[in-house]
């Protein structure tokens, strides 16, 4: 009897470890993700603008500031990727479905400058 309330006691540890263990690479990986959804976005929208800009008075400063929104995008994609193959989220992350993201400001837009 000592036996079996051990192994109950074990293996209601062991479920709160993975369920802990996966809440949090979870919580970390979607919000990594959001902000690199977000930053897309707005990147996508720099590039509208530079493209609407492009013979105006305002096209160096639309230049500029599609440069800072690419860089920007560029960093939240490699952190996202480093928080992707950091060791203890690299299983959960797997199994929840998250892949590595491609560098969206190297993608080409659709629109056509």
């Amino acid at each position: 009897m000592p036996t079996i309330i051990a192994y109950f006691i074990a293996g209601v540890c062991l479920a709160g470890f993975v369920t802990i263990w996966f809440w949090t690479a979870y919580k970390e990986l979607s919000a990594k993700q959001n902000n690199l959804a977000d930053l897309e976005a707005q990147l996508r929208l720099h590039e509208l603008l530079a493209a609407q800009a492009r013979d105006g008075p305002d096209a160096k400063a639309a230049a500029g500031m599609l440069e800072t929104s690419r860089m920007l995008c560029r960093e939240a994609a490699k952190g996202y990727n480093r928080t992707l193959h950091k060791p203890m989220n690299r299983f959960p992350a797997l199994l929840m479905g998250f892949r590595a993201a491609e560098d969206a400001a190297r993608v080409p837009s659709p629109i056509k400058p």
